[in-house]
């Protein structure tokens, strides 16, 4: 079984489908912003304006969800931030944070974009005040986002917070 709770772990789920990289490899844990997901927006408009709410919010939601990336089919992704592009590696499997012992990659997930194309990558602390957790969005070209929390420091991820301070002091806004 595939196990990310080390570097070299990771390293080698990323490794297997060719993305790694001889100079430059950042890879970190993160968790899937669902609050930009369609399910979240359709209970958000039900919740406030009842049954036509809900469908209302599910349309727009969607719609929100066709312009992002299937990837909010998964809750927890790892990162392979290299020097040519973004690895996306999603993890299925449960928990409530990231655990190497509760999930493991899903290679058909596998989602890669060059730097190309991609028009942005943003790091801001959670809430704008939360410095221990931060908001990842990546801001494809073709203006698709895609939205992450990601904790400095992750116990079961010691290379976590390494990872981090080198993604935060390159896109940190």
């Amino acid at each position: 079984m595939d196990n990310f709770s080390t570097y070299q772990g990771a390293l080698d789920i990323f490794s297997r489908v060719n993305c790694i990289s001889e100079r430059e490899n950042c890879i970190i844990g993160a968790i899937v912003d669902f609050s930009k997901s369609s399910e979240f927006t359709a209970s958000m408009i039900g919740n406030a304006f009842g049954p036509a709410g809900w469908l209302v919010g599910d349309v727009i939601g969607k719609e929100r969800d066709l312009r992002t990336s299937r990837i909010y089919e998964y809750l927890f992704v790892l990162f392979n931030f290299t020097e040519v592009g973004v690895g996306i590696m999603p993890l299925k499997g449960g928990g409530l944070k990231l655990n190497p012992e509760k999930q493991s990659p899903d290679y058909d997930g596998f989602i890669f974009y060059y730097y190309q194309e991609l028009s942005n990558i943003t790091a801001k602390n959670y809430y704008g005040i939360r410095k221990s957790v931060k908001a990842i969005t990546i801001t494809l070209i073709n203006g698709k986002k895609l939205h992450f929390n990601a904790n400095m420091a992750e116990k079961t991820m010691p290379y976590q917070e390494s990872g981090m301070t080198y993604f935060v002091s390159r896109y940190q806004k």
